[in-house]
């Protein structure tokens, strides 16, 4: 199950939601993996992302909560 997608779009990888809305925009994969992080650590449970490049691939990618020292 994946409650959030990495899009890319137009140039930008767009952050969404499962209903599709759009959280943010990112000019690089990795900003959007890191936003996406951001909500790991609201509640701090991992988030699983699916990320869908330029071309159509999909894969999917574990974003875990960052540790509490």
């Amino acid at each position: 199950m994946s409650d959030l997608s990495v899009v890319a779009r137009g140039g930008l990888w767009m952050l969404v939601d499962d209903e599709d809305a759009e959280l943010g925009a990112f000019t690089s994969q990795a900003e959007a993996l890191a936003a996406a992080g951001d909500y790991a650590r609201v509640d701090f449970e991992p988030r699983h992302v699916l990320i869908q490049d330029s071309v159509g691939d999909w894969e999917e990618q574990l974003i875990q909560p960052p540790y509490l020292h």
